[in-house]
């Protein structure tokens, strides 16, 4: 009986043991390659703009399917464990997010950060029944992962961001409530400012020629580059690629980042604790 169990475990363990994907890029992983370029070009800049605004790390992953990544125990503890994996997010403030797409079993994952309130999956369930189900059913997986990613960005992560919430107004009457409206669209008429001039700045990036073959589309990369041994820090260097002829400019200087313990040792270091939503199709 104990030799039994042990053949069975040696079998068994080759097959727990299959590999997480690892991340090439912090902002998108098309590995079942589902995006136009244009969609990859506008879900980057997105959420590069976001990470600078507000700090908040988000990820697009499209994989063929989670079988062959040890995934057979279903699509929320495979996304949970991918995004813990990776690392998602700040440490301190696990506000990261992550939109998950299986393309041969046709189910997806919004993955939210242990930082988002519980009324946050609400919001991504209203995404993905809205932004995206539609669309993959039509069979426009590009635009359905564009207008999610961009939804997610806008109705989750920005408002998280901002201290809005997502239980809505109080019912509470104030007699000088109207005083905290006007306070709140001071503040956020800045903020809005501040972001739409960083849209236009990535929109002008976008329409600069490129120096080596003077076609558009310029985007802006980065990575995380982890030190030889464990006493130093990670580091992040970003520089611009022409996505025509793949022209890259020089890199900038190493900017020190947040590191992890783990396999990879990517990202800020975040968790989820299983928020967030899925779908199929």
């Amino acid at each position: 009986m104990i030799r039994a169990a042990l053949i069975w475990l040696a079998l068994a363990l080759p097959l727990a043991a299959q590999d997480l994907p690892d991340w090439q890029h912090t902002s998108i992983n098309d590995f079942a390659q589902l995006l136009s370029n244009e969609d990859t070009r506008i879900i980057d800049e997105a959420l590069i703009a976001l990470q600078g605004d507000t700090g908040v790390q988000g990820t697009v992953v499209t994989l063929i399917d989670r079988a062959r990544h040890g995934g057979t125990d279903g699509l929320e503890p495979f996304a949970k464990r991918l995004f813990n994996d990776w690392g998602v997010g700040e440490a301190d403030r696990n506000d990261g997010f992550m939109l998950l797409v299986l393309r041969d079993d046709r189910e997806m994952r919004i993955e939210l950060g242990a930082g988002y309130p519980g009324a946050a999956d609400n919001a991504a369930r209203a995404i993905i029944d809205n932004d995206i189900l539609p669309a993959f059913r039509a069979d426009e997986m590009s635009a359905g992962i564009r207008d999610g990613t961009l939804a997610i960005i806008d109705d989750i992560a920005r408002p998280n961001a901002a201290g809005m919430g997502f239980d809505g107004p109080s019912d509470t009457r104030d007699p000088l409530g109207w005083l905290l409206p006007l306070g709140v669209f001071g503040v956020f008429g800045l903020v809005g400012f501040n972001i739409l001039r960083s849209i236009w700045r990535r929109i002008q990036l976008g329409r600069r020629p490129c120096p080596n073959c003077g076609g558009s589309g310029l985007v802006q990369e980065s990575e995380i580059i982890q030190p030889s041994d464990d006493s130093g820090r990670a580091s992040q260097v970003m520089w611009t690629r022409c996505k025509i002829c793949q022209w890259t400019s020089p890199r900038s200087e190493p900017r020190p980042v947040r590191r992890r313990s783990g396999r990879s040792g990517s990202f800020g270091g975040g968790r989820s604790s299983g928020g967030g939503a899925s779908g199929r199709w």
